[in-house]
């Protein structure tokens, strides 16, 4: 149709009417050019929404598990104490040093008196922290970091996983490896992984080998790590989850 119009008023000679039907025709490619930015705009928006509402469900998820996680690690560290104290008349250190990096141990119960028969099982359950990660997944899979517009919340994102995934190689490759090859030179001493013998006889068995006394104290410096570092993914966790909250009340 305005070509047509254009067509005639050339023919016409008509500038005025030329010039009107131009601007026309450009204002609309224009408009046109826009609104399909805006709606492409809008779509992208949504799409990252959704990937950040995913996120935030599995760091909901993430807080679930945190307890039983934690309860593991403190358990390790009590029923050593508890077979230490019976053995030796001892109390072990509260802190553990690192090169230079000072890791304190967490608050414990004193060892369960209904659950004495269960010691080793506590010493040796070693909960791996597997968590859901669906929602960064599907983000990185699709390639949307880039449409986070709050990129201080993307690069939180990145390195929240990156140190999620640190926490889970050190958890599989550290702490239940060393949990393993100590558990198999126990057999020796006729002790199963999760042994259910009386309290007694672990204290006794703890008091005459060295090498058992000293697998119990490495499990318990692995365990004090272990909360330490859980202690930090969950703190991790809740503060991502706030971040992540903030972003979608945005309009």
């Amino acid at each position: 149709m305005i070509f047509r119009r254009l067509a005639q008023h050339l023919r016409e000679q008509n500038w005025t009417a030329i010039a009107i039907e131009f601007v026309l025709l450009v204002l609309g490619v224009f408009l046109g050019i826009q609104v399909a930015n805006w709606n492409e705009d809008r779509v992208e928006r949504e799409l990252v929404r959704g990937h950040l509402s995913e996120i935030a469900a599995d760091l909901r998820r993430h807080n679930d598990l945190s307890a039983d996680l934690d309860s593991s690690a403190k358990m390790r560290i009590s029923a050593v104490d508890y077979i230490y104290r019976e053995a030796f008349g001892t109390r072990l250190p509260t802190t553990l040093m690192l090169a230079k990096v000072e890791w304190k141990a967490p608050v414990v119960e004193p060892f369960p008196t209904e659950q004495l028969d269960q010691l080793m099982g506590s010493i040796n359950l070693v909960r791996v922290s597997v968590r859901s990660r669906t929602g960064y997944e599907s983000l990185m899979s699709s390639g949307r970091l880039g449409l986070i517009r709050n990129r201080e919340l993307a690069m939180q994102i990145q390195k929240y996983f990156g140190d999620y995934d640190d926490l889970l190689d050190t958890q599989t490759q550290v702490f239940r490896t060393f949990r393993n090859h100590g558990a198999m030179k126990q057999y020796d001493m006729g002790v199963s992984t999760f042994d259910q013998r009386p309290a007694a006889e672990i204290v006794a068995l703890a008091r005459e080998s060295k090498s058992f006394a000293a697998y119990l104290r490495s499990q318990r410096e692995w365990a004090i790590l272990h909360a330490n570092l859980l202690g930090n993914i969950d703190r991790d966790t809740r503060t991502l989850l706030a971040a992540i909250e903030k972003e979608l009340q945005q309009p």
